[in-house]
């Protein structure tokens, strides 16, 4: 997927200053981009626009154009994944198999075809558990696995992750460096914030 902003800004409702404004970027199809940037830079906020999540008038100002694939996120939700910092948030059912088809269920896909899926999410961000397993029984390092399995799952055109390393338990460079390679396979497009570029290994090359 093809990410332009020309522009672009949003305020929240109620503020005064702007969170992001005048952001110009281009990011091609299949593209990998690390974004780096101090707390309260405006990167979280640019996630939640570009999976569409940052509501509407009520909800803030836009200002300029942001488009995924030429049309506006808020029309493409559900095909760009977004993975937050707290895990805690984004895990919604209680067995590990059925919260990774979650959202390939709200998608409408066959159930032959989730499973699979599933099964190869897990595997690709190395987190050999039963299907059955409790999510309440996770480490914050697991459960940040299973929410990027999740979003693998679908097979987005696009993947957002918001500090993916921040809550990992195991060799941060290894581990994410396999989960980069799987995303790569698919032929996604990557966008990686973060406020500080330790513990961040480099993307794997291009085959």
């Amino acid at each position: 997927m093809r990410i332009v902003a020309e522009g672009w800004g949003w305020r929240h409702a109620g503020r005064a200053e702007w969170a992001v404004r005048d952001l110009d970027l281009t990011i091609a199809d299949g593209e990998r981009v690390l974004l780096l940037g101090a707390s309260g830079a405006g990167k979280s906020t640019l996630m939640h626009a570009l999976a569409g999540v940052l509501g509407g008038a009520e909800e803030g100002e836009e200002a300029g154009r942001l488009t995924v694939d030429g049309v506006h996120p808020s029309r493409l939700r559900g095909h760009v994944g977004l993975v937050m910092q707290d895990p805690d948030s984004q895990v919604v059912l209680a067995q590990v198999g059925d919260d990774v088809a979650f959202g390939c269920e709200n998608l409408g896909m066959d159930p032959d075809e989730i499973w699979p899926r599933v099964r190869a999410a897990l595997d690709a961000v190395m987190l050999p558990v039963a299907l059955d397993r409790s999510t309440s029984e996770l480490s914050g390092g697991q459960k940040q696995r299973l929410t990027i399995a999740g979003a693998l799952a679908m097979q987005a055109g696009a993947l957002l992750l918001h500090e993916p390393t921040a809550n990992l338990d195991v060799d941060p460079p290894s581990h994410i460096l396999a989960i980069f390679r799987a995303f790569h396979q698919v032929g996604v497009t990557l966008l990686v914030d973060k406020h500080h570029p330790q513990r961040m290994p480099p993307f794997p090359p291009r085959e």
